[in-house]
């Protein structure tokens, strides 16, 4: 009887060891994580004497999440890029560089037979950058001028910025899988010298102009369709006469009218943008090319999965908007 209940206790401890070493995937998102050194990006128009200072910042910036910040459940593979690629006519006030982090979810391997492993997820759709001296809006935002040869003439804003404990909150956007529980949303902040923005709005008047240059030459390159443009030339000249208080308003357009002009819309009218134009006048002057003179910071977050969800909320508490702001202008 003894040694019977002795092989059946041996059986159920046998048989619970073989349960917990199944990989479970609520397990692993209670896993601490690791972090690593991912595959840095390239380095393009940087002097070594302002790559050194930008690398110092960003090691700051990493130092300030890691100190703050463990990951659970997933790796943080973590990168970096350095640079710029001038068009013509284009001075840069600052450099622009970025330190990224990725979420790698550590996954059962589902394909083995040995039912313990697992894995960590080799591509992620959640992510966290932090970036000085640049804005990812409909077009890319750099601390300089635009080009000479830009073909719009402005930069697209999907909605204006609003000012939020200090900083501003550049707005959320739904970037992937919309409508689906799985949404990916992108949520933007931008932390500058104090209220003013490294942007300013063009006016309606700016717009109209540039319109009027683009439309006039697309009459030249196409004659034969000259009637069509026409209409939206005459559109152009007529809305010109209207007083000055209409007029230097900020210009909000429709996406798909940007190679003809039917009017302005309201704020916050569906498929609508505000015309900016780089703000040369908000960089502080004798600063490195290295110093920020903003910054960036861009959660994206594919949500209905636990371990994104807590690690982005962990994350967020760990990126100290203040402490960026402090570095500003360094």
């Amino acid at each position: 009887m003894i040694k019977k209940t002795i092989i059946l206790i041996a059986f159920v401890l046998t048989a619970l060891s073989s349960v917990a070493q199944d990989c479970s995937q609520e397990d692993l998102a209670q896993k601490p994580g690791t972090w690593k050194a991912g595959q840095q990006g390239s380095i393009h128009n940087v002097t070594a004497a302002d790559l050194a200072k930008e690398k110092a910042v960003l090691s700051g910036i990493h130092k300030m999440v890691s100190s703050n910040y463990s990951p659970t459940g997933c790796q943080i593979s973590y990168s970096t890029v350095f640079g710029k690629v001038p068009m013509e006519g284009q001075i840069f006030k600052a450099d622009p560089y970025y330190y990224s982090m990725y979420i790698l979810r550590y996954l059962c391997d589902q394909n083995s037979a040995d039912k313990s492993k697992y894995y960590v997820d080799i591509s992620t759709p959640t992510t966290v950058d932090i970036v000085a001296n640049q804005i990812d809006c409909l077009n890319t935002l750099y601390a300089a001028n635009l080009a000479d040869d830009d073909f719009r003439g402005y930069l697209k804003l999907k909605q204006r910025p609003q000012k939020k404990d200090g900083v501003w909150f550049m707005g959320d956007e739904v970037v992937g899988d919309s409508g689906t529980a799985y949404e990916i949303k992108e949520s933007t902040w931008l932390i500058t010298f104090s209220d003013t923005l490294p942007f300013i709005y063009v006016t309606r008047k700016e717009y109209l102009l540039i319109e009027r240059k683009r439309l006039e030459k697309s009459v030249k390159d196409s004659p034969g369709e000259k009637e069509y443009f026409q209409k939206f030339l005459d559109n152009i000249s007529e809305y010109l006469t209207k007083p000055e208080s209409e007029l230097s308003q900020p210009a909000i357009c429709l996406w798909n009218d940007e190679e003809r002009f039917t009017g302005f819309v309201d704020e916050g009218t569906l498929g609508s943008f505000f015309a900016i134009k780089p703000n040369l006048s908000y960089y502080k002057k004798n600063l490195p090319k290295s110093s920020p003179q903003f910054f960036t910071v861009v959660y994206t977050l594919s949500l209905g999965d636990p371990v994104f969800e807590a690690n982005i909320a962990a994350i967020k508490e760990a990126v100290d908007f203040a402490k960026l702001k402090s570095m500003l202008g360094k």
